[in-house]
């Protein structure tokens, strides 16, 4: 996606957002308030100018079903939340965040695994068309999952694809072609697999930014296109542009290597074209934390012991500081800070609610 058309995602993200801000405040706020003091799941759908409310573990699967195939907002609260079985609509989804923050009190949102498949429809004459509507322009934010899956055997491209802020405890699987996907601030616990049962599935403009990836990126046609950036990755990676990352393994044949610390290892790789990158460097002198070794923990920062030596391309810190999405888990949307409802009703049947909100503004 070009920088126009990412300027026009990016408006058009920030206007529905501050429509949500206003409607979350007229209209949902004290059920939100009653989630967070109950610890009861909750859900809200907005659907243009109408938002709807959903109470219970089934909160995000009554809000989906009720979804529109695109642009519909479903907003989770903290808590844990049972999915719907295969999606296929081209929603956006927020959590109020991947881990819990010790800092507000706010939990994680934590869904069991997501599984997206394109759906098939019926045309007029009652013939099934394969992939009939695809998935395209779906943003996920904010949540912990055991696994993301994309698939599909039809060949159809999930294009526009947007995952920031979210953890997946297991693997994020591609058995599906991409275009334009984005992946950024996130956790990937095990890696990102993009073709295990399939050939000749390319990824036109993949990019992986201010990630941790636990492994690595897994079986990637060399025709892809990927972009990994200011990352650390703890695998190994396809032929691959990387940029500004920690590795903890030789990039593959057919790579380019920019600006890049390699941990322990004494090449970048064979055939391998790099420049101005740091070999054979030791844990101890890449971390400021005393005891960092490039393992995740929630409590670990990531920040560079010498961010001022190790300068990237774009004239920032390597590692998940620096660049477009300098490492941030807070999603960018409204979150309760603090709540006081009233045990009992008005005389006139009314519940006084007083609530401060606060919403994260930058990415």
């Amino acid at each position: 996606m070009g920088l126009k058309g990412r300027c026009q995602v990016r408006t058009k993200k920030l206007h529905a957002m501050k429509k949500f801000l206003s409607v979350v405040a007229t209209a949902a706020l004290s059920l939100f308030a009653y989630a967070q003091n109950t610890d009861a799941p909750m859900a809200t759908l907005q659907h243009g100018d109408q938002t709807r409310v959903w109470m219970g573990s089934d909160a995000f699967v009554r809000a989906y079903e009720a979804a529109a195939d695109s642009a519909d907002i479903i907003t989770l609260s903290s808590g844990y939340f049972n999915v719907p079985g295969t999606l296929s609509k081209s929603f956006w989804l927020y959590g109020a965040g991947c881990e819990d923050d010790p800092l507000t009190g706010t939990k994680a949102t934590v869904l069991n695994g997501l599984s997206f498949r394109p759906a098939d429809i019926t045309n007029e004459d009652g013939e099934t068309v394969k992939a009939g509507r695809k998935v395209n322009g779906l943003h996920l934010e904010g949540i912990s999952a055991s696994q993301l899956l994309f698939e599909d055997n039809s060949w159809t491209a999930v294009e526009n694809l947007t995952i920031a802020k979210c953890k997946v405890t297991g693997m994020m699987r591609f058995y599906i072609p991409t275009k334009n996907v984005t992946i950024r601030q996130s956790i990937i616990a095990r890696g990102i697999n993009t073709n295990m049962q399939y050939t000749n599935y390319f990824h036109t403009n993949l990019l992986v930014t201010n990630t941790y990836l636990g492994s690595g990126i897994e079986r990637a046609e060399s025709e892809s296109s990927i972009h990994v950036d200011h990352c650390i990755i703890r695998g190994s990676l396809p032929s691959t542009l990387c940029t500004n990352s920690i590795l903890y393994s030789p990039l593959n044949s057919g790579s380019t290597s920019k600006n890049n610390i390699f941990i322990g290892q004494t090449s970048i790789g064979s055939g391998v074209q790099g420049s101005n990158n740091w070999t054979n460097v030791a844990n101890a002198g890449v971390y400021a934390a005393e005891g960092e070794d490039g393992t995740y923990a929630e409590n670990k920062t990531f920040e560079l012991k010498y961010p001022k030596k190790y300068v990237g391309t774009d004239g920032t810190e390597i590692g998940l500081h620096g660049g477009n999405y300098p490492w941030n888990k807070i999603p960018c949307t409204p979150r309760i800070m603090e709540s006081n409802i009233d045990t009992k009703t008005s005389a006139d049947g009314k519940l006084k609610v007083s609530i401060k909100v606060e919403a994260q503004t930058k990415d």
